[in-house]
């Protein structure tokens, strides 16, 4: 399903107060369902959980009518907060060792330019992915099965490639949910066979690889022969096209984009250390932060994070045209360090939002909005840290009415 993301932010505003929870619920997992189309600016930063959920909270729904899309919406916080507690844990088995890896490659027939992967609906989805930076979370799904509990794939070199080229990428729903998918983060692993696709997808396909019952396809033996062909998906050679975008920014950035690197003698960073500074970065683009008081506004570019975590050009664009909503933002093209080194001499109070991403920072620390902010901590499962948010759910909303759990 094709869609478009906007970065102006009337039509931003227009797609929250278009949320349908109660449709949501009963059409999500289906392919033209009524799912929010916000996660790109949940990721980003632009708007937060908390905000959302606030606003579907206000509208005078009965809570249990909304649960389900609540819910849905805590999956991204209690991700976050697994990242926050494990850290680089993050980013190996979280509970145990994914079970039937084959080999440590990603299949060629996901790629873009290559794309045939035996089943149609995927096949369509991931070439509207490759125009679009978006799948639909049940799409995601199903090509994270595909590619490691059929495909035998190790989980981690396909993530960095479906982050790499998505919208919204969070390095902590994208890691915790293909590990989710492949058994390392649940307690099985996820299969779907060719009826849920076709139901959910649309599609009509017969006599695939995937057109047999579950239980048949728990005993494969083979690998089909579209999953063959290997790519070794590299973190090096992929971040040149991050870093080739960036720098194409630089050399044809006119002086409204205001973006300053050492390679770009037309502009330096026009500061006023009287005033503090607010940092922004890739996980943190709200404009209505601190809105109402002057500050210099700077969106810190760092090469080591872009090296850990390339984004394809397409993401980039996005990014650059969202800060843009930022009056008079800056953009630095440079290691933390190298901008501490411009502010030092005046030394300028200097804030930010916590994240994992960024500990280097020296200056003032400020809380992320959360749902549920008195849950914290690492929790085993979703519905673990679930049922600790529903008890203080019930608490300012049902007081009367036992948990969902």
């Amino acid at each position: 399903m094709k869609v478009s993301f906007p970065t102006d932010p009337i039509s931003i505003q227009k797609r929250i107060q278009s949320i349908d929870p109660i449709k949501y619920v009963s059409s999500r997992n289906y392919i033209d369902g009524a799912v929010s189309l916000l996660s790109p600016y949940i990721a980003r930063g632009y708007i937060s959980t908390k905000q959302i959920f606030e606003h579907v909270s206000s509208r005078g729904y009965k809570p249990y009518q909304i649960t389900k899309f609540v819910q849905e919406l805590t999956w991204r916080d209690y991700f976050q907060q697994v990242w926050r507690n494990k850290g680089e844990l993050l980013f190996q088995d979280l509970k145990q060792p994914q079970p039937g890896i084959r080999h440590y490659k990603i299949p060629k027939s996901i790629l873009n330019g290559h794309v045939q992967t035996g089943i149609s609906g995927i096949n369509r989805e991931l070439l509207d992915f490759y125009e679009t930076g978006y799948l639909h979370n049940h799409v995601r799904m199903y090509i994270a099965s595909l590619v490691c509990n059929i495909g035998g794939a190790y989980w981690k070199k396909p993530s960095e490639w479906m982050y790499y080229h998505l919208l919204d990428a969070d390095a902590a729903s994208n890691t915790c949910s293909w590990q989710w998918v492949s058994g390392s983060f649940s307690s099985k692993k996820y299969i779907a066979n060719q009826e849920n696709i076709n139901k959910y997808l649309k599609t009509n396909d017969h006599g695939t690889f995937l057109d047999r019952s579950y239980e048949k396809i728990l005993e494969f033996n083979f690998l089909p022969k579209e999953l063959e062909d290997l790519f070794d998906w590299d973190l090096t050679n992929v971040y040149q096209g991050t870093e080739k975008w960036i720098e194409s920014k630089i050399s044809n950035a006119n002086p409204d984009d205001r973006i300053y690197s050492n390679s770009n003698p037309n502009f330096s960073l026009d500061l006023d250390l009287s005033l503090p500074v607010l940092l922004y970065d890739f996980y943190n683009i709200d404009p209505n932060w601190k809105k109402n008081i002057q500050a210099n506004r700077i969106f810190i570019l760092r090469p080591h994070f872009f090296r850990k975590y390339p984004s394809s050009p397409k993401t980039m664009d996005f990014i650059f045209a969202l800060a843009k909503n930022i009056p008079k933002i800056q953009f630095f093209w440079g290691e933390w360090e190298d901008l501490l080194h411009q502010l030092n001499s005046a030394r300028p109070e200097i804030y930010w939002k916590e994240h994992p991403t960024n500990k280097e920072y020296i200056g003032k620390e400020e809380e992320r909005d959360w749902i549920f902010p008195e849950v914290s901590g690492y929790y085993p499962s979703f519905f673990t840290y679930w049922k600790k948010c529903d008890k203080i759910w019930d608490r300012k909303n049902l007081p009367n009415q036992p948990s969902l759990f």
